[in-house]
């Protein structure tokens, strides 16, 4: 099969089907076009369905082993896409990243203590710490030229030497849509070191990076290998969220044990016979498809360009070198972002409110650009004529 515009041009109808980004009528009518919810509009890669209906051929689901093919799947993918080095014994797999948030807060932090991060950024950061127990110490990003943010380092030490105990990166960061470059990750892993801290490392969007940038791994940087702990998942690059599998990996035995006892001590578990099939498949058999997914998405990036000068003259895009999220900065035409959402809603568009992701993103909007250019025209028209309503 070949991959090419046409096919994700087709894109995939996913109504019905008890899907959060579609049949969520508090949020998008039934007519509504929506470029909100993370995940994409077009059907996974041929080999991931035929994996799962084999399996499900086979009329037993009883409890499965976890065998060393799961291993060596995301080890020969992450090695074979980002010449990133990871070891057999150096994975632990978990039912998703958010988990994965979770536990790591509380393997290494305890209650009362500060966690830093750079904001604004995904929700579910900041919902893993308030849960259990700890404080959140914002660390700002720093809007750099023509809107692209920048990390912002001094911010962080004064973070860590007012005692926050854990840095939680976003690489690629969501919703800001950067690109990590390995001086950025340099100095924030030395700053580890110095006020000896873990790091945790969200890296889902770690295969949605376009020309000429190229991802680094936390796990590629010395001190990141030494100090953290990288999350991942087959889940957003293959479009299988709902099937919920993903994994941490970390070198350093004394902090793999502290999550690994977190990770019982909280009875998750991981593992379903379905999911495990599909991620073996994903990370085995569909680079073709994944290739063809980025020059797609890539087409699509450089069509929000126009689309924005078009529908949104007086809207700022910021620079998107990875993810297929669109940060719109819409403050110039005086709107909350829940003012926004409602006219939105009325025009029949759905896009993720700035506000999720921190107060830092009040009067911005993210937008989902990873479905069939047709839709992502129409949703970018009806987000125009949303603005320009009085």
């Amino acid at each position: 099969m070949t991959f090419d515009k046409a096919y994700f041009d087709a894109g995939i109808d996913r109504r019905h089907t008890g899907c959060e980004k579609w049949d969520d009528r508090t949020v998008v009518a039934a007519d509504g076009i929506p470029l909100w919810v993370a995940d994409m509009d077009f059907p996974c890669a041929p080999a991931i369905t035929e994996a799962i209906q084999k399996r499900g051929e086979h009329p037993c689901f009883g409890y499965q082993t976890e065998g060393r093919e799961d291993e060596e799947a995301l080890i020969g993918f992450w090695h074979r896409r980002h010449g990133v080095e990871i070891r057999p014994g150096q994975i632990v797999m978990l039912p998703c990243v958010i988990t994965g948030l979770k536990t790591c807060v509380r393997a290494f932090t305890a209650p009362g203590d500060a966690v830093a991060m750079f904001t604004p950024v995904y929700g579910p950061f900041f919902e893993a710490v308030e849960a259990n127990g700890r404080k959140i110490a914002r660390v700002p990003l720093r809007a750099g030229t023509g809107g692209r943010y920048e990390m912002n380092l001094q911010g962080m030490e004064e973070a860590l030497g007012a005692g926050a105990r854990l840095i939680m990166l976003c690489s690629p960061h969501n919703p800001v849509s950067r690109l990590w470059k390995e001086d950025e990750l340099n100095a924030l892993c030395r700053l580890a070191k110095q006020y000896d801290v873990p790091i945790v490392c969200d890296e889902i969007h770690a295969d949605f990076v376009y020309a000429p940038g190229a991802f680094v791994s936390i796990l590629s940087v010395p001190e990141g290998r030494e100090r953290a702990v990288m999350l991942c998942s087959a889940s957003k690059t293959f479009n299988t969220a709902g099937l919920q599998q993903a994994a941490a990996v970390c070198c350093r035995e004394e902090m793999r044990s502290a999550l690994q006892r977190e990770i019982r001590s909280a009875g998750v578990a991981s593992g379903n016979i379905f999911a495990r099939i599909a991620t073996r498949a994903a990370y085995t058999r569909c680079d073709g498809w994944l290739d063809g997914l980025i020059a797609y998405l890539d087409q699509n990036r450089r069509a929000m360009t126009a689309l924005t000068e078009t529908y949104l003259p007086r809207a700022r895009l910021t620079p998107v070198e990875a993810t297929y999220l669109a940060w719109l900065d819409l403050r110039s035409y005086g709107k909350t972002c829940l003012e926004i959402s409602e006219k939105c809603r009325m025009h029949g568009v759905a896009l993720t409110a700035g506000t999720f992701f921190g107060p830092e993103g009040e009067g911005y909007m993210r937008v989902n650009f990873a479905c069939p250019r047709e839709m992502l025209e129409q949703g970018m028209a009806r987000l125009g004529a949303a603005m320009e309503e009085a």
